[in-house]
């Protein structure tokens, strides 16, 4: 692993940031530059001021979510993972994008209040979606309002407050650049713990998605999932903090399929589905392992050869390799 000593500053400062906001980056003597992307951002002056740019734009960032910085965080550690630290050949133009892209994202960053201080937009109290904890949902911004005869969205910045059951301290406060939640007709509250397929789902479903004995969360974030279905973030709580944390794999599993995923609590598996177009569609049963989810089954239904039989593949994971057994259904209708 590349001590944070050979970093470039911006990149230093941005861990330093991340494990103590007291903290000091070192200086980076280039002389000593020993990975691919230290040579990168040694030898290209643009990419050497877009690293101290990016650094100075996660500080700004984390000023603007005040105490609640948790998830901010945890999103500058997965960036650095996957950029800022990759070892191989450097495509110095890709890199500079990717760092304009990440500053963007954090210097559009909204402000965010204490938990205690007033929003301008609605509160949604959630004391009846959980066994274990109360959640509280507030809008930074004003959202339209729900009515009898339709349902209606909304959509913004906003603070998720956490509390144990029938408590009245905050246990923690997750702060969401961007959440979506559909208000359904008579107006009665959020859509929760809904994940129909093709339909609008809840803001927060609530399930033990780790199979621990703990309950876990989703929290819908957008649209931006596949045929632009609904995407989340994916919390699990962690029982040694006590706290929960963004998962980042099990929110990718939402993004790259319809819609929030299957909890299979009795056999200790997830499912998902996905297609491309009318004819192709896969369903996906995964084991969690170590909070990540692995697949293990996967059932392809083809149809997109015509005809009046439609191909079927069922893929199974068996030590470690996939096995797969072809058969064919008639033409469903």
């Amino acid at each position: 692993m590349t001590p944070i000593s050979a970093i470039r500053p911006g990149v230093a400062l941005a861990i330093a940031l991340l494990t103590a906001t007291s903290a000091h980056a070192a200086s980076f003597d280039c002389g000593a530059a020993r990975s691919p992307i230290e040579h990168a951002i040694c030898n290209d002056t643009q990419l050497s001021a877009l690293d101290s740019e990016l650094a100075n734009a996660y500080r700004a960032a984390l000023n603007k979510h005040g105490a609640d910085t948790d998830a901010l965080k945890a999103g500058q550690r997965e960036w650095l993972k996957q950029h800022a630290l990759s070892s191989g050949e450097i495509d110095v133009a890709v890199l500079k994008t990717t760092y304009r892209a990440r500053i963007d994202e954090l210097q559009s960053q909204p402000e965010f209040p204490s938990s205690s201080a007033a929003v301008d937009g609605p509160v949604f109290s959630m004391k009846h979606i959980a066994k274990q904890h109360d959640f509280v949902l507030r809008m930074l911004e004003a959202c339209p309002e729900s009515n009898a005869d339709r349902d209606a969205t909304c959509e913004g910045p906003a603070q998720l407050l956490i509390y144990d059951k029938g408590q009245r301290t905050v246990r923690q406060t997750i702060n969401l650049p961007a959440v979506f939640v559909t208000l359904p007709q008579g107006g009665k509250g959020p859509l929760v713990n809904s994940a129909r397929l093709y339909d609008y789902q809840g803001v927060i479903n609530v399930g033990d998605f780790n199979f621990d004995g703990q309950e876990d969360f989703g929290i819908q974030t957008g649209n931006n999932g596949s045929y632009g279905g609904p995407s989340y973030d994916i919390y699990l709580f962690n029982a040694r903090t006590q706290r929960f944390v963004r998962n980042s794999e099990m929110t990718e599993l939402i993004l790259e399929t319809l819609g929030f995923f299957e909890v299979d609590a009795k056999n200790k598996r997830l499912r998902t589905w996905a297609k491309s177009g009318c004819c192709y569609h896969e369903r996906t049963v995964y084991a969690v392992e170590r909070d990540v989810p692995v697949a293990i089954e996967r059932r392809i239904d083809d149809a997109q050869g015509g005809g009046d039989k439609m191909k079927v593949t069922v893929e199974t994971l068996v030590n470690g390799k996939w096995r797969s057994k072809v058969h064919y259904e008639p033409m469903p209708k």
